[in-house]
């Protein structure tokens, strides 16, 4: 069905089972202070087990201090690090899965995580946090080179096969290679032969190291959208050459430095509103000046889409990331045939959220990320023993196929006809078909599985009583939120879900009152139909909360309808011609004009509903938003949690 992505292909003498490359991302599940440890092990060797060709590990540290770029990850600095490293290589070998270290220096970017003075080729400040890096010197500089050649040695030692220089998304390596931040006068600045150099020496090192086979490549930036001030696709592939010469095995092909413009910001890691594959491009370019393997790091989510681009020549091996993080069997699913069951990557963002707040990684869809070892064994004594789930949103569903899986004979009672709860709301806003195609997959697996559906029936205590169940769990969601404020039951005041499924209920000027996800793709949905838009919110900024990157991403799709944004205001009062606010910052009273008001203030639990099953069922389970209104990823946390442990 795959017949490119399930061929073989050769990276210098290796051979690797297919095309698939699991590409690095940021873990943070290593131990403290840098090293393997049985989490990380856990996690690289789910996506082993679930068929991946390649796996490039995250960032792994050759240096301490200034070099390390996450409080948890890899690290290949000495002789010590040797033994963790080559249990984690062990672990991924027994499925024929390659693996090679990414090998990495934070540069300036360090400064965001630990004390020390962040170091780059140049003093650039940083856009974000405003602080500049010190400028390294010729001895350091030498050093940090050494570090590095160290750091293959380690890692060929402990059985990896091969390794790939992290020189992308403005860390030390690109700090070098670009033209915007390095502003050296030395050997290493100017040119572009000059700024290559940093790079260059690191390879002829470890070409000394660990010989010519051992497997060598780099990540790139192939484009920091920055014009003439950075590097372009086309001074990419001058690089891209060089680096051949060099002899290195293979790139991956990346895009984006910090300063890369708002606009073009989100091309490294989008959110679920792009376009699976838009990017290939650039590997494609790379590609037509090089020999050597290109890997295309493309935002693909779908074996089809994989397919497609290997058929179009853009690449040799596809890199697919955050789809490892939602099915770890992602490939092993897509070579038997059953694409339909991949659990899909809805592009929320949560993964780099978690990381970016020192968390450990997790995955909205996928609750066993980055707890794999937690949740290695499950405990299948169900004995068939009926479980009531009552709710088929994300909760109920994660929890039924637990207790599936644990030998339980759950029955779940869904009020509407089709599974999936309120993301049956959130997938109808722009650019939300990934969730659509989540959705699917969820109900495949539910049907797959034989659970007992029982769709368009609600569920009553009565009728969970004529089960006998062994037990109960209630996911039966959160409504909308609706304020005690004058005017609230207004006809101008419908709720931003009604909007979303019935867009028409959006009349004249609108004032969509609350910022969070819901109330963003909402003003999308309505300033795209033509409608004048205020978005009003309580906290003091829009999207308060949210991913800074899908926050950026609505706002950028919005601009070009000049939507208003009053951030800091409460609501007071409706009137029927429209909203009036009090400002925080001056106790101002501010009003805005609407033919619609639109609420879109979060939700909170069915109290009701959850109070009456729990009279009748003491020992009932409460999950996700029927405890408390949140995010997707903790809702299908939280279920999957209670399920696993659950004992009748």
């Amino acid at each position: 069905m795959y017949a490119n992505l399930f061929s073989p292909v050769s990276i210098g003498r290796l051979e690797i089972k297919n095309r698939v490359a699991m590409t690095a991302m940021g873990a943070n599940l290593a131990a403290a202070g840098g090293g393997v440890n049985d989490d990380a092990i856990a996690f690289y060797e789910a996506r082993a087990k679930g068929g991946v060709g390649l796996i490039i590990s995250g960032v792994c540290r050759v240096l301490d201090g200034a070099g390390a770029s996450e409080p948890n990850q890899l690290a290949a600095r000495s002789t010590a690090d040797l033994q963790g490293l080559e249990r984690l290589m062990d672990s991924v070998h027994k499925y024929g899965t390659r693996l090679f270290l990414q090998l990495h220096h934070p540069g300036r970017e360090g400064q965001l995580l630990f004390g020390e003075e962040p170091v780059a080729a140049s003093a650039v400040p940083h856009p974000l946090s405003g602080l500049t890096p010190r400028a390294l010197t010729v001895p350091e500089i030498q050093r940090i080179q050494t570090a590095f050649v160290t750091g293959a040695r380690i890692a060929q030692m402990a059985g990896a096969d091969g390794v790939e220089l992290h020189g992308a998304h403005g860390y030390l390596i690109n700090s070098f290679l670009s033209p915007y931040l390095n502003r050296r006068d030395d050997d290493y600045g100017g040119s572009l032969e000059n700024r290559l150099r940093f790079l260059l020496e690191i390879l002829a090192g470890i070409r000394e190291a660990c010989g010519r086979t051992f497997p060598l490549g780099v990540r790139l930036s192939a484009e920091e959208f920055l014009g003439d001030q950075g590097n372009d696709l086309a001074t990419s592939c001058q690089i891209a050459i060089a680096l051949e010469q060099a002899s290195i095995d293979f790139l991956d092909i990346s895009c984006t430095i910090p300063e890369t413009p708002p606009e073009s910001a989100l091309a490294c890691i989008e959110p679920g509103t792009y376009e699976q594959g838009w990017k290939k491009f650039m590997a494609a370019a790379i590609k037509q000046h090089v020999r050597i393997p290109v890997i295309a790091v493309a935002n693909i989510k779908e074996p089809e889409v994989a397919e497609a681009i290997l058929r179009e020549g853009c690449c040799d091996l596809v890199g697919v990331a955050r789809g490892h993080l939602a099915d770890p069997a992602w490939c092993n699913q897509a070579r038997a045939g059953r694409a339909e069951m991949i659990r899909k990557c809805i592009g929320c963002l949560v993964c780099l959220n978690e990381i970016f707040h020192h968390r450990h990684v997790k995955c909205s869809v996928n609750p066993t990320t980055g707890r794999e070892r937690e949740f290695a064994h499950p405990e299948r004594n169900g004995a068939g023993r009926i479980i009531a789930v009552i709710g088929g949103g994300p909760a109920g569903l994660t929890a039924v196929l637990v207790l599936k899986e644990r030998g339980f004979h759950p029955v779940l009672f869904e009020a509407a006809r089709r599974l999936g709860g309120t993301l049956n709301v959130a997938d109808k806003g722009v650019g939300k078909d990934k969730i659509t195609r989540f959705i699917d997959s969820m109900v495949a697996q539910a049907r797959e599985t034989g659970i007992d559906l029982r769709l368009g029936e609600e569920a009553t205590v009565a009728k969970v009583q004529t089960l006998s169940p062994s037990g109960v769990f209630i996911a039966c969601g959160a409504r909308p939120f609706i304020p005690p404020v004058p005017g609230i039951d207004g006809g101008n005041v419908v709720l931003a879900e009604e909007v979303l499924l019935h867009p028409e209920e959006a009349k004249g000027d609108c004032v969509i009152i609350g910022s969070g996800m819901t109330g963003l793709e909402t003003a999308e949905v309505v300033l795209k139909s033509g409608h004048g838009t205020t978005i009003v919110d309580l906290l003091p900024e829009i999207g308060a909360g949210a991913d800074m990157m899908t926050i950026l991403d609505a706002k950028q799709r919005m601009a070009p309808y000049q939507p208003t944004y009053l951030p800091g205001h409460k609501l007071t009062r409706i009137t029927p011609e429209g909203a009036d606010f009090e400002c925080l910052a001056t106790g101002l009273p501010v009003q805005v004009a609407a033919d619609t008001v639109i609420l879109a203030l979060g939700v909170r639990p069915q109290t009701d509903l959850v109070a009456r099953f729990k009279a009748a069922f003491p020992d009932a389970h409460v999950l996700g938003d029927a405890s408390r209104g949140g995010r997707v990823v903790d809702a299908t946390q939280d279920a999957y949690g209670q399920a696993f442990v659950y004992e009748p």
